[in-house]
């Protein structure tokens, strides 16, 4: 499967904060009957509500324009910091690849830290790749507790990601084991001791925890983020495949015996495809 895409990714996350159908002003009662509006002040609903991450709390001018305003703005943010994280993860899934897998037999065991690649997909990397120019302090501060967060928590996940892999050319072998490629598996197939690390809650925690005393809608924000994350991983690790890393090397029997598996083999290189 491709990396994770920014696209999608933002319009889960957004899609996940609309559903949370939070209105503006918040705790608005309505006005009272004396109220001197009239039908000037109003702007009635429009197909373009169903989009917007806020909904105004009444028909007056003055709530739809300051929901449309900080929909806006929420949007705009969602989308920058997601496309940040895709273009982040799309560089660290190309250069990723297996080394020292321990093939025995047939089977390679490609224990924690088997899993190599560049550090595109830690948090000041993913935080490089958003862009910040001219923003506020605020959106800086938002925008570093969701790339910090989901740096550290993939780092744990890579960190100590495992999986058993089959390599059939390690199972009849003459001297040793020649170049063969391993059988296609998806990641999901493996495990490591960082996934409970990338569910939503968790990933929730830690942006919460690294941003500090949250602001109005933080909790909501990250949430959106943060689930829309762990549902398009969990989605990536089912659909992509661990390919081409090729086994070679070892001890197999040698002549006159019959050819046996190999033991002590290697398996490096590969692709998440």
């Amino acid at each position: 499967m491709p990396a994770i895409q920014g696209s999608l990714l933002g319009q889960t996350a957004k899609n996940l904060f609309r559903a949370k159908g939070l209105r503006l002003p918040v705790n608005f009662k309505g006005l009272p009957k004396q109220a001197p509006f009239d039908q000037s002040d109003q702007i009635f609903p429009s197909p373009e509500w169903a989009t917007l991450l806020f909904k105004p709390a009444s028909t007056l001018k003055y709530h739809v324009n300051t929901a449309k305003q900080l929909s806006k703005g929420f949007d705009d943010f969602i989308t920058n910091v997601c496309n940040g994280i895709g273009k982040a993860f799309a560089q660290w899934q190309s250069s990723t690849m297996f080394a020292n897998v321990i093939i025995n037999a047939g089977v390679g065991i490609a224990a924690p830290g088997s899993l190599v690649g560049p550090p595109m997909m830690s948090g000041p990397m993913i935080l490089s790749q958003i862009n910040l120019v001219g923003k506020k302090p605020a959106y800086i501060q938002h925008a570093t507790s969701v790339a910090n967060a989901i740096g550290t928590a993939f780092q744990a996940w890579q960190t100590g990601y495992f999986v058993n892999l089959m390599f059939p050319g390690g199972m009849v072998c003459s001297v040793t084991m020649p170049p063969s490629p391993n059988v296609p598996v998806p990641v999901a197939a493996g495990a490591s001791a960082g996934d409970p690390m990338m569910t939503k809650g968790s990933l929730y925690g830690l942006m919460l925890a690294n941003h500090g005393i949250p602001g109005n809608h933080t909790k909501e924000l990250y949430d959106s983020i943060a689930g829309a994350f762990s549902m398009m991983f969990m989605q990536w690790k089912a659909s992509t495949m661990i390919t081409n890393i090729m086994g070679a090397g070892g001890v197999a029997p040698p002549p006159p015996a019959p050819p046996g598996p190999v033991a002590m083999a290697l398996g490096n290189g590969g692709k998440l495809v």
